[in-house]
């Protein structure tokens, strides 16, 4: 038998910190169940599943006046506990404590509230550049893509896409050869590091293609890190970032997709850095939603591979050895 599967013991981006404003709450999916995130006129803030414990109906269907939230089928009241205080058919009558709504984890980090439905959470992505820089930091708008969390984060982690599916921003043919870099793993963080790649366009007003220093971070199995790396012959330091990409599981093959960059030029244009990570973020969706089968393939002689593929195949087995399966298949599957 099998190891329970880890996956809701991660947590997930489910809002950014600056659209929850006191008073106001947000339905969302995640890990096929349905939840809301409340933020009371306080400012204190419940997540639960958004359902009733009474009769199933989903809550976020009724009213949140920034104190409680009531039911709109038979007009259950809860405060910002989760505690149900009032039901309207029994007036005089106290709420037991399986009337109430389980509260779920909930915390702010890197400019996003993140959940973890778990009883043992581990840790946020680790970014150090997001949590020292946020006056540097963009946030983009999420996305929903129609695959498996993990086929997106190897997608983010390969390079040798680069000049067929970004032509002509990341890669160009036909300069194609992806060289050899390291891989290891360091404190339980997957690491791609000596990542070097020609580029037609390296740097902000360079006009002549030239090598791309990267480094890439795994510490969360469905988030990924990719820094490029300041060279002289790219830009110099005004040309490096670094972008965060989380993948919030609405199902095993659908996801919302949660990415912010933080850019090291402090007279950066945010609309511009926006519309270009946008443009390299929808040349790669056609190709993830493309993809079969949708969950990634963890036994190695599922598939293909070739050299450059040494990132892809590390992360599968790092994703084995974190007990991860949802989002995944295995060969007996």
């Amino acid at each position: 038998m099998r190891a329970p599967d880890q996956i809701h013991n991660e947590w997930f981006p489910v809002a950014h910190t600056a659209a929850v404003e006191p008073g106001s709450w947000h339905p969302f999916e995640l890990l096929d169940e349905r939840y809301l995130l409340a933020r009371g006129n306080d400012g204190e803030v419940l997540v639960s599943r958004d359902t009733c414990p009474h009769r199933g109906a989903q809550l976020t269907l009724g009213s949140f006046d920034g104190e409680q939230i009531q039911c709109g089928y038979h007009g259950w009241r809860y405060d910002m506990t989760g505690r149900c205080v009032h039901q309207p058919a029994h007036p005089d009558r106290t709420p037991t404590a399986p009337s109430g709504l389980r509260p779920i984890g909930v915390q702010q980090g890197y400019g996003f509230w993140w959940v973890c439905t778990g009883d043992q959470p581990r840790q946020l992505p680790r970014s150090a550049a997001h949590a020292e820089n946020p006056d540097l930091t963009i946030w983009l708008e999420p996305a929903v893509v129609h695959t498996s969390g993990p086929r997106i984060i190897e997608n983010f982690l390969d390079q040798a896409h680069f000049p067929f599916v970004h032509a002509g921003y990341l890669g160009q043919v036909p300069n194609t050869a992806v060289g050899r870099y390291r891989v290891e793993v360091v404190d339980g963080e997957l690491r791609l590091t000596d990542c070097v790649f020609w580029q037609p366009r390296p740097g902000p007003g360079i006009t002549e293609g030239g090598e791309v220093a990267y480094e890439y971070s795994v510490s969360h199995p469905y988030a990924a890190t990719l820094t490029k790396m300041p060279q002289e012959s790219g830009g110099g330091d005004q040309a490096g970032f670094t972008i965060l990409i989380v993948a919030s599981p609405i199902t095993e093959t659908s996801c919302v997709v949660w990415r912010s960059t933080v850019v090291r030029d402090p007279d950066f244009d945010p609309e511009a850095q926006r519309a270009f990570n946008d443009l390299i973020f929808n040349q790669d969706k056609p190709i993830l939603e493309s993809q079969r089968p949708q969950l990634l393939p963890i036994d190695p002689r599922q598939e293909v591979h070739q050299p450059a593929d040494a990132g892809s195949l590390a992360y599968r087995k790092w994703l084995a050895a974190r007990g991860i399966r949802y989002g995944t298949v295995a060969k007996e599957d």
